[in-house]
């Protein structure tokens, strides 16, 4: 779901829910309106707007662990990577052609869900090498709409496994090399579909819908007993903004891989840094 069309949708229908509050105090009987009537009312909306209170903060801690936790994975993932290449290289020239693989394919990782760093990744000078990665000099990075639905179909961690596996080991050091490399590869694995997975989580319709009905109920009944000059008109809207505001920022948390507050690529570049020397 689009974030800046949901946050619109929720300014749209409290501004819409605060005119139908000023229309009811116009054909309402005075008797509904009366005192005794507004302190059942009001008291009716101090519970609502205390459980919309709680279901926002519910939203906006679950969708901050989300990112932390996904940016978390991101620096593990990062530094077996780093790992990995580093095995790789101690156990000698054969490996040179695998090393290559994952440089290319963590390369071409970062373009395809983070394209900004495009320039950045031209710019990058692997060791031992006086050019950068082969996916960033490329005429164009790959035309992904989707980054989730593109790391799903990642074939590269299966073609270094099976390169690994047809290694032959000559002596006691190399075996255990490449029996640490292939249990540090399975764990990349592992890590590779749970960020998949955690990429895919979104916000719970129901809960949204359920937000926005308790903020509807709450902005008609600011219209039906709000005195009509431009202050109190003024605060209403900027209620109605930081509402939608929050409701932009939960739905941005949870978009990880894309968004104005997606997680930073920086661990997968960091390891690309130092990957081949």
């Amino acid at each position: 779901m689009n974030p800046f069309l949901v946050a619109f949708l929720f300014f749209a229908s409290a501004l819409g829910a605060t005119l139908v509050g000023f229309l009811l105090r116009r054909k309402l009987p005075e008797h509904h309106v009366s005192e005794h009537s507004r302190g059942v009312i009001i008291l009716s909306t101090k519970l609502v707007a205390t459980m919309t209170a709680l279901l926002l903060g519910l939203l906006v801690s679950s969708a901050n662990d989300s990112l932390r936790s996904f940016g978390s994975d991101l620096e593990q993932m990062g530094a077996r990577l780093a790992t990995l290449d580093r095995l790789m290289k101690a156990y000698g020239p054969e490996t040179r052609e695998i090393r290559h693989t994952l440089r290319e394919h963590t390369a071409q990782s970062v373009l395809v869900i983070w394209p900004e760093e495009r320039e950045r990744m031209i710019r990058l000078k692997l060791p031992g090498s006086d050019s950068p990665p082969a996916a960033a000099r490329e005429a164009s990075a790959r035309d992904v709409t989707d980054p989730v639905s593109s790391m799903t179909v990642t074939p590269f961690l299966p073609l270094i496994e099976s390169k690994l596996l047809e290694l032959e080991p000559q002596d006691g050091a190399q075996r255990w090399r490449q029996g640490e490399c292939l249990r540090q590869l399975s764990i990349l694995a592992e890590q590779h579909w749970l960020l998949v997975e955690k990429a895919q989580s979104t916000v719970p319709a129901t809960l949204l819908v359920l937000l926005l009905a308790w903020l509807l109920i709450l902005f008609t009944t600011f219209g039906l007993f709000a005195p009509r000059n431009s202050t109190v008109t003024t605060v209403l809207v900027l209620c109605a903004v930081s509402a939608s505001a929050a409701v932009f920022v939960i739905l941005e948390m949870n978009s990880v891989t894309s968004g104005l507050l997606k997680v930073s690529g920086e661990p997968l570049i960091r390891a690309l840094s130092v990957m081949g020397g």
